[in-house]
């Protein structure tokens, strides 16, 4: 995959939504990617039968350049001189991030993982999780803690399956202009790691390292092939739950987060308690989720 040219970065106004915008543009800066802030604006509907008032109707013309003007007041005041193109939807606010990035050449979407006033609908469990279950493209979560980066350490999970090399090529493709140091990271998991070796006879120390040593060596061929020689990279096995190492590992040692998720049939149940969704839960650093073809 090529690296983000084209950056669509969703806010709604609250100060909660300048930490994500606000890291969208050091990160387009950066990479001399173009930069949308997207706002939508959502249309309350009515569940009772007969409603004191009815549905807030579809925006009209004044209505909708008077909040563009406001978007780009806002943006202008967290992006500074960065450019950025303002686009105002009407509408549910995933359907419309959904919609708006399927319709133009956008290559990375950025949200906001949690917020205030109408920000907090964009909350995991509702619109950011809704749409890193169907978005198809490359989707960052951006935590409220989060600093604009001026330096990346960029931290790679891979499973070892065949999508592996399609997204550490896609993690040291950002790495490689991010000037960022890339770490790839395996976890075994497996109940023996952690629990004591249940065959008698059987020195678990010793099957631990002739795993980390077989798994090693297939993360270092894996680096050999898909990551540029100017990007330092460093590999690493560890044991136990994927979520938890991922999680530890990230919170001391990483900038921002690169996994995969499966794409196509079945996206939501594939994503639903994955390992993606558990660190994205997390919030430890920005999450970027990456498509990949679903493998048997």
């Amino acid at each position: 995959m090529p690296t983000p040219q084209n950056v669509l970065v969703a806010t709604d106004l609250s100060e909660a939504s300048r930490t994500p915008l606000a890291y969208a543009a050091a990160l387009s800066r950066r990479l001399g990617a173009s930069l949308t802030a997207l706002y939508v604006s959502p249309r309350y509907a009515s569940y009772e039968m007969f409603p004191a008032f009815p549905s807030q109707a579809a925006l009209d013309p004044g209505r909708r350049q008077a909040l563009e003007d406001e978007v780009r007041r806002f943006v202008e005041s967290v992006a500074g001189s960065h450019p950025v193109e303002v686009v105002v939807r009407d509408g549910d606010p995933a359907d419309e991030i959904l919609a708006a990035a399927g319709e133009s050449t956008f290559d990375l979407v950025v949200l906001g993982t949690h917020g205030r006033r109408g920000f907090e609908r964009w909350s995991l469990g509702s619109v950011t999780e809704r749409v890193a279950r169907r978005l198809e493209r490359p989707l960052l979560a951006v935590p409220p803690h989060a600093a604009p980066p001026s330096a990346f350490r960029v931290l790679c999970a891979v499973d070892l399956s065949d999508a592996s090399g399609e997204l550490l090529a896609y993690a040291a493709g950002l790495a490689k202009p991010l000037e960022a140091r890339l770490l790839v990271l395996h976890v075994a998991e497996g109940s023996h790691w952690y629990d004591p070796w249940p065959i008698s006879g059987v020195d678990p120390e010793a099957m631990r390292r002739a795993a980390a040593e077989t798994d090693e060596k297939r993360l270092s061929e894996l680096a050999a092939r898909h990551v540029p020689g100017a990007v330092p990279v460093e590999v690493r096995v560890a044991f136990g739950r994927a979520q938890r190492e991922i999680e530890r590992v990230a919170k001391a040692e990483a900038d921002l987060v690169v996994l995969g998720v499966p794409s196509g049939h079945g996206v939501d149940r594939l994503f639903f308690g994955s390992t993606a969704q558990h660190v994205l839960r997390a919030g430890v650093c920005p999450v970027l989720l990456v498509r990949h073809a679903a493998t048997a």
